[in-house]
């Protein structure tokens, strides 16, 4: 029996009777919640302990009972929650020699396709064949619960290595190189109503086709000499290039990234790939046989398009378009088999090539297995282990004709090892720190999302990495560094839901000349400004209101702010009745939590109290009909008319009465995050709080809630670090953080600074 059992009986269960059993006992379990018969062996029993601590999260924010005759008094609520938090405490201590440790987790498709090609130097798409991600109850696809292995997915990881150490091992010659330079289009018959043209505007296209000589796999480059012509006051033109084929009623192309042109010129710029991750033609087949690169000017400001006529040939041309940004091809080269040296880097950066190497001595090749398992598996490698695999590799060399062979299928054997795939560190029966290794493996799946660099790894060798300088230096160093992206844009998109909005299918109808194409720089606008806030170490609380927002072109014109020209997301000051400062005002955001049609005050309200506030509300109890069943008139009613009857139904009411007004808030922004004045957009929150529109919301928020929003972004962040669900006993850590950060106006960058210095984190 817990030792506060006595308490319990004595003073909390009379109190549960009285104003809790009616929704949560016998008769009826809301929110799948019966309190009567809930286990009070905190010690031994963490589904229990999971399930009190919510209930102490809800009375905390006086949102249970929620009916005014059944609320608490001071005194009822002092003692139940004291209660509740003492016997949480007692558990965590007595299980905290348990509690909170790490679990072994496989990578998942984001880090397996950075580790191999950071381990590989090749870059080619190692995830094809993978599932998808489970996504957990957080949101996270990092989650080690989720991380399942198939022997199936077992067999695709040895096909991908196989392909990957095919391409990177080479053997033979230096294969021929293929060079070709084109001056002007050489292309009649092409798809399309681009005109061919040396001068491009967002109409024209230069297309130049190579019929026999080109590789069919292999590292190409393709350099493009052009002058460009700007234009004030509007953005810089995009040169975009493809490579691809026509096979005979379609064009099959794939583009390089595409690069923003921002001077005059002339200049040179370089595309790099390997032709096996483009569309290829099979040789001697097609009407329209060879392989074709086409260069265009993809820079786009929506302005009506003028209209193009056909020559003799049927080819297009148009009007010139003064006004917009344009660039001149003076020529095109490609370069096929296109390496500074042979063997290629990588290759030589596996098998170690020196002058008179014996590639069939034993001593080479345990070098060579060695320091390749050794990278590999984040960690020096195990003697054994190595001989293991040199074994597997005399075992296996009668079997190929070359030495690169047989190397290359004992490689792809260590790929498929646990070592490998998972997150492995060894542990006892008792928690401890992680050792210097450890922490370097956990800080670069944490911020980049792959394998540590050379140089986190020589600091983790020479056992400082735990010291609190070093440690904040290497991580000062590691959010600088291009790979910290990785962390901007997952966590972005798993916390906030991001990665739905390819989901969100725009009415047409409601929505006429919506395009699609503006949905990337939508999430670009949300991860632009957790880079701002990361990178100029600025408090977390502009997730919640700020003067300004991050702005590219099309994003400013999209909602109608002048004054930003090109492709770039930059900071941008806002006027007060634009309203986008903050998260609540990102089309990314808003659209998302929209049907695509109208918008949903409900998801929106949802989304704020779950990844905002790390409050979310219960589900809908079962088999409750829609109203729009007993009420056919139902969809003529304005929306809020809508959310009146639907609160007019008591079982409905106890549960959208807390939602429904932190949706209303946002009701001037429709569907696809356009500003509207015509709408209504004020409501009462629990407390008696009423809040009129967005900036009503912001001010409470700010006013009201500044530390639940950083506790909860403290806990996401955590939780994604951790690759993990958070524990009871992790608590403590969340609440030194926030604490922490409170005392620095929490610095978003501070924030992620004693995330990694938390025992949380450093422990296992």
């Amino acid at each position: 029996m817990h030792l506060c059992a006595a308490d319990f009986h004595a003073d909390i269960l009379p109190v549960l009777q009285s104003h809790c059993v009616r929704c949560h006992g016998p008769e009826l379990q809301e929110s799948n919640l019966r309190l009567d018969t809930l286990s009070i062996d905190l010690m031994t029993d963490r589904v229990a302990t999971e399930t009190w601590n919510q209930v102490l999260n809800v009375l905390d924010t006086a949102e249970m009972p929620p009916e005014k005759e059944l609320q608490l008094s001071d005194e009822q609520h002092r003692s139940m929650t004291n209660w509740i938090e003492l016997s949480i405490k007692e558990a965590i201590n007595a299980r905290s020699k348990t509690d909170g440790r790490s679990i072994i987790r496989r990578l998942n498709r984001i880090e397996y396709q950075n580790t191999m090609r950071d381990l590989l130097g090749l870059d080619m798409n190692y995830v094809r064949d993978l599932p998808p991600d489970a996504v957990s109850a957080d949101g996270f696809q990092n989650d080690a619960s989720s991380l399942q292995m198939s022997s199936l997915q077992l067999e695709y990881y040895l096909n991908t290595a196989r392909q990957a150490l095919d391409r990177v091992i080479v053997s033979g010659k230096q294969p021929k190189t293929f060079n070709h330079m084109f001056t002007e289009t050489k292309i009649d018959t092409w798809l399309g109503d681009g005109q061919r043209s040396n001068r491009l505007g967002r109409q024209q296209e230069f297309l130049a086709k190579i019929v026999d000589e080109y590789p069919d796999e292999g590292d190409f480059l393709v350099r493009v000499k052009l002058s460009a012509e700007l234009k004030p006051n509007i953005g810089f033109p995009l040169l975009e290039v493809s490579v691809g084929y026509q096979p005979d009623t379609e064009i099959l192309l794939d583009s390089c990234d595409i690069i923003e042109v921002t001077t005059a010129g002339p200049e040179t710029f370089e595309f790099r790939g390997r032709l096996e991750n483009f569309p290829l033609p099979v040789r001697g087949q097609g009407k329209f046989p060879g392989l074709v690169i086409r260069v265009r000017n993809v820079y786009d400001n929506q302005s009506p398009k003028t209209p193009g006529q056909k020559n003799d040939k049927g080819q297009m041309s148009y009007v010139d378009e003064p006004s917009l940004p344009t660039f001149t091809i003076e020529s095109v080269e490609f370069y096929g088999n296109a390496y500074d040296h042979w063997p290629p880097a990588r290759h030589r950066e596996i098998l170690l090539e020196r002058e008179g190497i014996d590639h069939e001595s034993i001593i080479y090749v345990t070098e060579i297995v060695s320091r390749f398992m050794s990278r590999a598996f984040r960690c020096e490698a195990e003697e054994a282990d190595v001989a293991r695999m040199v074994a597997f590799y005399e075992s296996i060399r009668p079997e190929f004709p070359t030495f690169e062979e047989t190397i290359r299928e004992t490689l792809a054997m260590v790929l498929i090892q646990p070592q490998f795939l998972y997150r492995l560190e060894p542990s006892g029966d008792e928690k401890r720190p992680v050792t210097d290794i450890e922490l370097a493996s956990r800080l670069s799946y944490f911020l980049w999302s792959t394998m540590p660099d050379p140089a986190l790894l020589a600091v983790a060798k020479s056992g400082v990495l735990h010291q609190s300088d070093r440690l904040t230096a290497e991580v000062d160093r590691m959010l600088l560094d291009p790979r910290s992206s990785q962390l901007i844009e997952h966590f972005t998109d798993q916390w906030l839901g991001l990665d739905m909005i390819n989901n969100v299918a725009v009415s047409q109808d409601r929505y006429r000349g919506f395009d699609d194409t503006i949905k990337p720089h939508m999430c670009g606008e949300t991860r632009a400004l957790f880079s701002e806030l990361l990178h100029q170490n600025l408090s977390a609380i502009n997730f919640i209101s700020s003067d300004f927002t991050m702005l590219n072109e099309s994003l400013a014109r999209y909602y109608g702010i002048d004054g930003v020209f090109g492709q770039s997301f930059r900071r941008v000051t806002l006027k007060p009745e634009e309203h986008r400062g903050g998260l609540l005002g990102h089309a990314s955001l808003l659209l998302i939590n929209s049907t695509g049609a109208e918008s949903h005050p409900i998801r929106r309200a949802v989304w704020i109290r779950d990844r905002l506030l790390n409050d979310p509300p219960s589900p809908p109890p079962p088999n409750v009909p829609s109203l729009e069943e007993a009420n056919p008139e139902f969809h003529k009613f304005s929306l809020r008319k809508q959310l009146e009857l639907h609160r007019t139904k008591e079982s409905c009411n106890r549960c959208h009465r807390n939602i429904d007004p932190w949706g209303i808030a946002l009701e001037n922004f429709d569907a696809v995050g356009k500003w509207r004045d015509e709408i209504e957009a004020t409501d009462t929150l629990p407390g008696g709080h009423e809040v009129a529109g967005i900036d009503g919301l912001k001010n409470y928020l700010m006013s009201e809630r500044k530390e639940d929003l950083a506790t909860s972004l403290v806990a996401r962040l955590l939780t994604y670090a951790l690759g993990r669900r958070l524990e009871l006993s992790d608590e403590a850590a969340v609440e030194t953080i926030v604490t922490q950060a409170a005392a620095d106006d929490y610095r978003l960058k501070g924030i992620i600074h004693k995330i990694i210095a938390s025992e949380s984190f450093q422990t296992k």
